[in-house]
């Protein structure tokens, strides 16, 4: 039999009308999924847009927003760029700047000390010899592990200089009220690998008999830098991070800064001997240092071998675990991602209903400089998202100042003069500014459900009411101008509104408009609005 014989014997008119019947319907029910598609879209893009606020409906209180101290400050805080540095500190800290209230102290390792110049991996190509960092301990009076819990082998006015002199500059501008100390790895010579990362990859570096040494060096180092700089005496809160994305592999080929892998059973043993010397600590000094446990590199669930709920579930089995209160985040892999925060929040209801949540890290991970909206809206999404969806109470970003060539900066600077401006920020510095120099320490954030389930408007919000009766709404609008229905405010219907704008073209732009039930949002913007100001 031919093939054209075959496929008439195949096709016959029964089983052809068949055939044409299924794709009929085929092409009918796909059509009718594109016309219900189109309509959705219609409607969540198109129809007026409704907020539901609920003054009464307080979820979190916020404790403000930060960032980061390491490594460029290294440099920065050099007499010869004195200029530079005033000016960055008061772009980040100062009232003409970002008003940010807390600041991470990096806790160096001694990854700096000239001792290890021609080790590895030191002495390889790879290796950023700006992210070595100094230690407080004098490595040259290391003779036994019980030498790093003797004060008097610290020294607070010789090391870390051009850091310390950021950190009081920062602190002289008024608005810091929190100060966490976090280390990014143990002093290398309490480590397996005698270098400030693992020999290889995942490797838990810390050695096991040194677990208290440790807890000793970190308090003492951070009772020195809180005494020379009366942190107590301002009333500032003071905290002391020991471990920092513990998760990551921290070692191996490649290993360019500070880091230090504890597995989950691990990380639990050694805040356990470390919780118990914070409180004798605090018991015979006075002090009233806090742990900050544990600055997960991600919530995201089952992106590598043990992930958050691995780490919880191992510091769960030890008592300190209920005194926690709070555990720390970083946002990193989550971006704007809703589906991740959900799951980590359902999570979290569910099993640590009591523990609140800190997002103390994050950066976006991409080469280059970003100096656009959409970048900037990025920012604030992931911002907003975390304070809206995970009830996170604070949120800082990874880099203050940076060197450029990456986005990891809030303020970026290039001392060398090969640029036209020496300090420069891009588009991100502005939308976070829209956030946090409206939202302050002690704000509560309300519900404030949007009527656009699927998210196509591309607008969010988040609104946070002031002890005084104000309240200030966050609004991000990805997309075309649009207005947006505020419900539940009557009481502000006729009065002025503060308003604040970022866009590509205009950052915070000004303005006061009067309250009549509806906001109006530029395209592809952040905008604040403060009710009763």
């Amino acid at each position: 039999m031919t093939i054209k014989q075959k496929f008439s014997a195949f096709f016959t008119p029964e089983r052809s009308r068949k055939i044409g019947k299924i794709v009929g319907i085929t092409v009918a029910v796909l059509a009718v999924i594109v016309i219900i598609s189109l309509s959705i879209y219609s409607i969540a893009a198109y129809a007026p847009l409704r907020v539901n606020v609920d003054l009464d409906a307080e979820r979190q209180t916020v404790e403000g927003f930060g960032a980061s101290s390491a490594w460029i400050y290294q440099e920065l805080g050099a007499e010869q760029y004195a200029d530079d540095a005033a000016k960055a500190i008061e772009m980040l800290y100062g009232d003409s700047g970002l008003q940010l209230n807390i600041f991470r102290y990096n806790l160096g390792g001694g990854s700096a000390d000239a001792a290890l110049d021609n080790v590895w991996p030191y002495n390889n190509g790879w290796i950023d010899w700006g992210r070595r960092a100094e230690s407080f301990f004098i490595a040259e009076n290391y003779s036994e592990p019980s030498d790093f819990s003797d004060p008097a082998n610290y020294d607070f006015d010789n090391r870390d200089v051009e850091v310390q002199r950021l950190f009081a500059a920062a602190l002289d501008k008024g608005n810091i009220d929190k100060v966490v100390f976090f280390a990014n790895s143990p002093h290398y010579l309490m480590t397996k690998s005698g270098v400030c990362t693992g020999k290889n990859e995942y490797d838990n570096n810390l050695k096991e008999e040194f677990y208290e040494e440790y807890s000793d060096y970190l308090l003492i180092s951070v009772n020195g830098l809180a005494t020379k700089y009366g942190l107590q005496d301002k009333g500032i809160e003071i905290w002391i991070s020991p471990a920092n994305e513990p998760q990551w592999k921290w070692g191996g080929e490649g290993s360019s800064q500070e880091g230090c892998h504890y597995d989950p059973e691990v990380l639990a043993a050694f805040y356990d001997v470390f919780w118990n010397k914070l409180q004798a600590y605090n018991a015979a000094n006075g002090t009233d240092f806090r742990l900050d446990a544990f600055e997960s590199g991600s919530y995201e669930f089952s992106i590598i071998k043990d992930d958050i709920r691995d780490y919880l579930e191992a510091m769960s089995k030890y008592d300190y675990f209920d005194e926690l209160g709070e555990i720390s985040v970083h946002a990193y892999h989550a971006e704007d991602s809703k589906r991740i925060r959900n799951e980590f929040a359902s999570y979290m209801e569910k099993n640590f209903p009591d523990l609140a949540v800190t997002s103390t890290e994050y950066c976006e991970l991409q080469s280059g400089e970003f100096d656009t909206i959409e970048s900037g809206m990025l920012l604030a999404k992931v911002v907003l998202y975390d304070l809206t969806m995970i009830d996170a109470t604070e949120w800082s970003w990874w880099l203050s100042v940076a060197k450029g060539g990456y986005n990891d900066g809030l303020v970026y600077w290039d001392g060398s003069g090969e640029r036209e401006q020496s300090i420069w920020v891009l588009k991100r510095y502005y939308t976070f500014g829209q956030i946090t120099r409206f939202v302050d320490d002690g704000d509560v954030r309300v519900d404030s459900p949007i009527s656009d389930l699927t998210g196509w408007s591309g607008v969010d919000i988040g609104v946070f009411k002031k002890p005084d009766g104000r309240v200030v709404a966050v609004v991000i609008n990805d997309g075309s101008a649009k207005d947006l229905t505020i419900n539940g405010m009557d009481k502000f219907v006729g009065t002025q509104v503060q308003v604040t704008t970022t866009t590509q073209q205009e950052n915070w732009k000004e303005s006061t408009a009067t309250f009549n039930g509806v906001l109006s949002l530029e395209e592809d913007s952040v905008t604040t609005f403060v009710f009763g100001a």
